[in-house]
Formats: structure tokens, C-alpha cells, sequence
């Protein structure tokens, strides 16, 4: 029985230094020189050519009245379930990075000790050549409605080249601080403070993320299924509440409406009612 169990348990021990990306699961914090860099490994990610799969953020920052200040390299770090970092600033301030792996997603929070005069806090995250972007907003560009049909337009649902401000504006965009990559990952900054999305456009190997507050939580969602992503945020965001059963019924919809002195076969209307929407009614009446 002993000798069963022994055996188990060493097989185990094999498979987990055996088996490609067994050993390197777990996220993990990474310094070149005053550079610091979260690396979060993921089967689901499409790698890098030569490199494993996994996302680099890097970049980390929060800013003061007195300018940005960079979340330094040397950290103490803490390993457990949750990765943890902290660094004491020359101010004494304290800054905590911690990490937690959630299934196939992360979720990364950067915090500091005391907070009162912070204003925003960012970060990086890496981006490959060919890497495409979408979600945030129902439209191909941010700003007005008109922007998305000016002529001479070539932007697409391809956010890379975009910048997009995580603010309500004049239009019907509806925006949503979440958006998912080709790679294989969706981003839910879990906030709702202003901020601004850079796919790209300040630095070609990198989106740049950016929010005010006192501090800064994301999750970074893995799924090589794009349907995946958009249903793992659902269900942390809170899915929608269903519509009555009526709202399945066929629906007719017209975009505007206009007072006209007949019907469409040169009946004469003196109705009290808008004639386009009597007519609407009345037709759908007829024919059931």
C-alpha cells in the first residue's frame, strides 16, 4: 500500500516537470536592470515566435500632483496563492502589486500606502506585430457618431492605431472599459473613474493603459475562443437581465416619423395620432 501511494506521488512529481508549461503556471515578477515586468503564462495565449506563452506588463506607474513616478524594480516579494509585491518609495509611501490567479484568468491590483494624493495609475502591456483589438465602444472610432462615417474613412473594428478616453461623451457608443486580443486575452479594468486605452500608438509594441484613482484592478481574462472572453466578462460584470416575453415578438421599427395629410393608398388622415405610426398600426393589424 505504502509502495502504491510512493509511486503515485512520484509519477505526479514527474509530470509536473515533464509535461511542457506545468512548471511555469504561476505568474511571477521579473527585473532587467530598473525595469519591472509582471509576466502571466497562459496555454490559451498564442506565443511570441522563441518566446513561452504569456503577457508582459510593464511600464507600472502612479502619478501625483508632482509628476510620475515609477513602481520600482526591487520589490520584496511574497509567494503563496496570491503573488505580492511591495516597495517602499523614498517618500515611505508604500506600493503593493499583488496578483492572483482566478482559473484561467489573473486578477492584478496596484495599491499604495498612504493613497490620499494619487491621481492615476497605469500600465503596459506587451503587443505583437500583427496583434488585433477590439471592444470598449459600439463604434469604429471614439467621439461623435458622425466621426464613424466620415468620408474617407478607413478605420475598421481594429482598435491598433487608437486611442480610446473610458469617458461619456455626446454619442451612442456606449462605453465599456473592456476589450480582447487576438493573442488570445481580454482586459476588464475594474473601475469606474475616467481613463484612456493607447492600442499602439505612443509605442508599437504596446498597450498602454491608464486611469485615475487612488488605485487601479484588473483582470486579465485567457481563452483561445473569442466567444469565451466576451462571455468570462459577462459573467464578471453581471449579465443583462432578460427582456419580457413580449420583447421576442416581431418587432417593426422606423427611424423617424412624419405627420402626412394621407395614408399610403391616398386615404385622407385627420386622426389625432402621428399618420406614419397609425399606419404602422393598423397595418400590422391587418395582417396579423
Amino acid at each position: 500500500m505504502r509502495r502504491n501511494v510512493l509511486v503515485t506521488l512520484l509519477s505526479l512529481w514527474f509530470a509536473l516537470i515533464l509535461v511542457p508549461g506545468c512548471a511555469s503556471t504561476k505568474p511571477s515578477f521579473e527585473t532587467t536592470g530598473d525595469q519591472l515586468s509582471v509576466l502571466l503564462p497562459s496555454d490559451d495565449l498564442t506565443p511570441q515566435a522563441g518566446q513561452p506563452a504569456l503577457l508582459r506588463l510593464d511600464g507600472l506607474f502612479f502619478e501625483t500632483s508632482a509628476g510620475r513616478v515609477a513602481v520600482p524594480a526591487d520589490l520584496a516579494v511574497e509567494s503563496g496563492g496570491t503573488l505580492e509585491g511591495q516597495a517602499r518609495m523614498p517618500d515611505g509611501r508604500v506600493v503593493t502589486i499583488s496578483v492572483k490567479p482566478q482559473g484561467d484568468s489573473y486578477t492584478l491590483q496596484l495599491s499604495a500606502k498612504p493613497d490620499t494624493d494619487i491621481i492615476k495609475w497605469g500600465l503596459a502591456i506587451d503587443a505583437t506585430e500583427n496583434e488585433y483589438f477590439t471592444g470598449l465602444m459600439e463604434r469604429v472610432v471614439d467621439g461623435r457618431q458622425q466621426a464613424s462615417w466620415a468620408p474617407g474613412i478607413e478605420a475598421a473594428m481594429d482598435l491598433r492605431g487608437q486611442k480610446v478616453d473610458m469617458i461619456l461623451k455626446p454619442t451612442t457608443s456606449v462605453y465599456a472599459p473592456f476589450y480582447l486580443s487576438s493573442r488570445g486575452y481580454g482586459v476588464f479594468v475594474k473601475t469606474d473613474w475616467p481613463g484612456v486605452f493607447d492600442f499602439c500608438v505612443d509605442d508599437p509594441q504596446r498597450v498602454k493603459i491608464e486611469f485615475e484613482g487612488p488605485s487601479l484592478e484588473l483582470k486579465v481574462y485567457a481563452s483561445d475562443q473569442p466567444a469565451e472572453l466576451v462571455c468570462d466578462h459577462a459573467l464578471e460584470a453581471g449579465p443583462p437581465f432578460l427582456p419580457p416575453k413580449w420583447l421576442y415578438a416581431p418587432w417593426r421599427w422606423r427611424d423617424e416619423h412624419r405627420i402626412r395629410s394621407e395614408y399610403y393608398d391616398g386615404t385622407a388622415w385627420s386622426g389625432p395620432f402621428n399618420a406614419e405610426v397609425m399606419e404602422d398600426v393598423l397595418m400590422m393589424q391587418a395582417y396579423g
